[in-house]
């Protein structure tokens, strides 16, 4: 079966509307389903908006759900330098998103790179933002206090330092994703694997990853959202000790939840997820 009708027949692909916007001089792409509040969905590297399917579904049920393709991504077009990928264009992406849909605030969401993303966005535009939910990433001062120490985490991350140096290859690919995650769903993954560029993928890492030696972002704006932290203990890359420094750069208190899951915790337990984050949204 090629790709084309393996799409046609896939009742997520069948289902959401697709759409373009432009910002930067870039066309960026996203998927969108259901009607009410709007929630915007940030997926992390290397994945692209179907990272998502479990919650798209859900949560369309009560909201507007638009899943994004991250800059350089999928169907998302890619800048004209690395120096694009940067985490602060990235966020002009997402409020790009919400005024091109016409909403004046949105639930924020994501998971590894597209939390990164996420916790900048909040800081930026407390304005745009009317709750927050991250998924696998700690604050990034609190990831910078966690790396100083030189301890579980700054191991953990060794792959992100070999992916900082000049030169450097993606150490993985969107296509891998499927055989961890959604064998099913290969054609979908290899046709996202060609649209995307492979220095989005070590771009991140190299302008966005904190590197040695750990300064603290002072510059960093406290997050005033409402925020709920969702992470799977099993975790080997972004451990769950660095949430336990999130509240220093929070207005209010986050809400911690712990799920025995690894690292992509949205797709392992979607059950789970989906609950948390409805119940929470509904509180």
């Amino acid at each position: 079966m090629n790709a084309k009708n393996w799409l046609f027949n896939h009742p997520i692909t069948k289902r959401v509307q697709d759409g373009f916007f432009e910002n930067d001089g870039i066309r960026l792409h996203y998927v969108t389903l259901g009607t009410g509040p709007l929630v915007v969905l940030i997926h992390g590297i290397p994945e692209f908006w179907y990272s998502w399917r479990y919650q798209i579904e859900a949560l369309a049920e009560k909201y507007q759900v638009v899943a994004i393709d991250q800059r350089g991504f999928n169907q998302s077009g890619r800048p004209a330098s690395k120096e694009g990928y940067r985490v602060e264009k990235l966020v002009d992406d997402v409020s790009a998103l919400i005024r091109h849909l016409g909403q004046k605030q949105a639930v924020i969401v994501g998971h590894d790179a597209g939390a990164l993303t996420a916790w900048h966005f909040a800081a930026q535009h407390p304005e745009l933002t009317s709750r927050l939910i991250i998924l696998s990433v700690p604050h990034p001062n609190a990831m910078r206090e966690e790396l100083s120490e030189h301890g579980a985490q700054h191991e953990a991350s060794g792959y992100a330092r070999t992916m900082q140096k000049e030169g450097a290859k993606p150490m993985f690919r969107t296509w891998q994703i499927s055989l961890l995650l959604d064998r099913a769903a290969l054609p979908l993954y290899l046709a996202a694997d060609r649209g995307t560029d492979p220095d989005a993928i070590t771009s991140f890492y190299q302008l966005n990853y904190p590197r040695e030696p750990y300064y603290l972002d002072e510059d960093m704006k406290m997050i005033e959202a409402p925020t709920l932290v969702i992470h799977g203990r099993r975790d080997r890359y972004l451990l769950a000790s660095g949430h336990e420094h999130n509240a220093r750069w929070l207005k209010h208190e986050p809400k911690i939840e712990m799920l025995d899951a690894d690292h992509f915790v949205h797709q392992e337990k979607p059950d789970e997820v989906n609950k948390l984050i409805l119940e929470w949204l509904n509180s």
